[in-house]
Order: C-alpha cells, then structure tokens, then sequence
C-alpha cells in the first residue's frame, strides 16, 4: 500500500517538477515590431530580415521536436500545435523569400513588419505550445496520479494504519484532495484556450496568454501542495 502511493506521489511531484521548469515559459519579446526602414538600405533590411527569419525558424524546429516528443499530450492538441509551428516555418521562408525579391525599401520595409505582425512565432506560437502541452501533461499525468496516492493514503489511514491516523493527517488527506480539485479547475479548458490564440489577438491585446499563463501556474502550485501533503501523510504512517 505505501509503496503503491509513493511510487505515484514520486511519479506525479517529477511531472510537476518537469512542467514548472519547462511547460510554461517566460515570453519572449515580441510586444514591439522593429522599424528596420529608417536609414537602412533595402540591403540592410533584407539581411535583417533573413536572421530574424532564420531566428524563429530555429526556434521553430526546436518547438516541434520537443512537442513531437513530448509525453501525455491529447493527439488533437498535438496536431494543432504542429500544424501551426510546421505553418510558421513556411511562412518564415516566404517572407524571407519576399523580402529578398523586394526592390525598394517601403515594399522590403512592410514586408519585415508581416514576420512580427502575420505570426508571432516568439509571443504567440512557441509559448501557446508549451502551455497547452503543459495543461496536457497536468491533466492527464499528475493529477491521475496524485489522485491515485490520495486514495490509497486515505484507505490506509481508513485501515491498516488506522492506528496512526491523526486530526492533523486527515486535514492533510483532505488538503490534498482540495488542492487536487483545484488544480484541475485552474487546468480545464486552459489547452484549448492556449491554442485559440492568434497573432492578431496578440496584435490587439499583448496580455492575451497572460491569464492562460496563470492558470497553469496556478494548478502547478496546487499539484506541488498537494504532493506536499500527501507526502506529509505517508512520512507518518510508514
């Protein structure tokens, strides 16, 4: 029985610790569309615009790796988020490849602007991605498992550990249940919302992910609270 919990409460705080550090980046810049036209030569922005190009493509390549690989997340948010990080990356060697073309200026000028405006690969598409993923792995790792080990360490405490049950320990059982609850209250939808964002929602609104942002960070740390009472528990009755 202690063993069976442990194994979920060391397997669910690991997805935890995985998710905080990398499911939900901090954002990067993108609030502000460079002016790459004044006083610059056509050469001056096409060669700007082939490295912030060949930046987000990098980028790019590195998101849909690691979201190819990723463990737990739904094959529906899977494939949106591919299918937008793979668009991204044509739609980077398109305007690259039109601003090369460009023979003036203005033209290579409003061009640049379409690599910030027309996709947001840093502010929208790569975080969008990760904290869908995030949501993802929560919903269907930790919380599967956190609730497994509540279960278990309630049925000890209900049986053969009955002797070392204590107020304190079931507030504890009963904390980590809440924050159970909690977590996937703050948790649901938040995939789906992710990933209903839009360059031109970021355009509009530069806070559009900021409360989506939120809501895993806040079902992180409920799960963390709860894999902090149920270890509390379990350190009691071994």
């Amino acid at each position: 029985m202690n063993r069976i919990a442990t194994t979920s409460l060391i397997g669910a705080a690991a997805v935890v610790a995985l998710v905080a550090v990398a499911g939900a980046p901090a954002f990067a810049d993108g609030t502000s569309t460079p002016a790459p036209s004044a006083g610059k030569s056509l050469a001056a922005i096409q060669a700007k615009a082939k490295t912030a190009t060949s930046e987000r493509i990098t980028a790019l390549g590195t998101a849909i790796a690691k979201i190819t690989a990723a463990p737990d997340i739904s094959a529906s948010d899977r494939s949106t988020i591919l299918a937008t990080l793979n668009g991204d990356v044509a739609g980077m060697n398109t305007v690259e490849a039109k601003i090369a073309a460009d023979t003036t200026v203005a033209t290579a000028a409003a061009d640049f602007q379409t690599i910030f405006t027309g996709y947001r690969v840093f502010a929208v598409a790569i975080p969008q991605a990760h904290l869908a993923a995030a949501a993802d792995r929560l919903t269907s790792t930790t919380v599967p498992k956190l609730t497994d080990a509540q279960s278990k360490l309630a049925a000890a405490l209900a049986g053969p550990d009955a002797s070392k049950s204590t107020p304190a320990l079931l507030a504890d059982l009963a904390d980590m249940s809440a924050q159970i609850s909690a977590a996937s209250g703050a948790l649901g939808g938040v995939s789906a919302a992710a990933l209903a964002v839009t360059p031109a929602d970021y355009n509009s609104n530069h806070a559009v992910l900021t409360p989506i942002r939120a809501s895993v960070q806040t079902g992180i740390a409920d799960l963390k609270k709860a894999a902090a009472d149920g270890k509390t528990v379990l350190a009691a009755i071994k």
